[in-house]
């Protein structure tokens, strides 16, 4: 009987015991209620140079390419130090680098999938980076990849980047790409 009456004791306290996200909040841990995110615009040119006496594009893994794929470039990985100008023309100021990675991801179009880093240099954003990680149908005249993360200004951000190749030279690779960002970041992130 005494063990009835103390389970019955037991079931009893824990139907009234309040849930454990109505209790106080703790002194370590405040949860925060930052607004609207904050939304930037970057607009700045990506230079991938593969060849010359300087080349900031290196080829690490040869293509893998068979007779039946329609991309040649299929399985091939560069690693990248790419600058990234305020205009077009690669002797601009320089606003960051890109680095990091791309393959050619299909044997059947013209598609990249990159992991990169933009690293910045210039202005209020020095120190930051934004994190581009997917796949680039750079056959289109216009394609957009996501912004998958940031550190300092932009940590924590989200977003997109619409792209658009402004100069291709075929004989020598050397490729200039435009590049429109949208970057939403938490204003409860914070610079570091």
């Amino acid at each position: 009987m005494a063990r009835l009456f103390l389970a019955i004791l037991i079931i009893s306290m824990a139907a009234t015991t309040p849930p454990a996200q109505a209790q106080a909040p703790t002194n370590w841990a405040k949860r925060l209620n930052p607004g609207p995110d904050t939304v930037t615009n970057l607009q700045f040119y990506f230079h991938d140079i593969p060849s010359g006496t300087n080349p900031t594009a290196v080829e690490v893994v040869q293509p893998v390419a068979t007779a039946s794929d329609s991309n040649p470039f299929f399985g091939s990985v560069v690693l990248v130090d790419d600058p990234l100008t305020e205009t077009a023309d690669v002797g601009s100021k320089l606003v960051g680098r890109a680095q990091g990675m791309y393959t050619a991801s299909s044997r059947n179009e013209a598609a990249i999938f990159m992991s990169m880093s933009f690293g910045f240099v210039d202005g209020p954003y020095d120190g930051s980076s934004l994190s581009v990680m997917g796949n680039n149908l750079y056959g289109n005249p216009t394609r957009e990849v996501p912004v998958s993360g940031g550190t300092g200004i932009f940590r924590m951000a989200r977003g997109y980047a619409v792209l658009r190749s402004v100069a291709v030279n075929s004989t020598s690779g050397y490729v200039v790409v435009n590049y429109n960002v949208t970057v939403y970041t938490p204003a409860a992130a914070g610079a570091y």
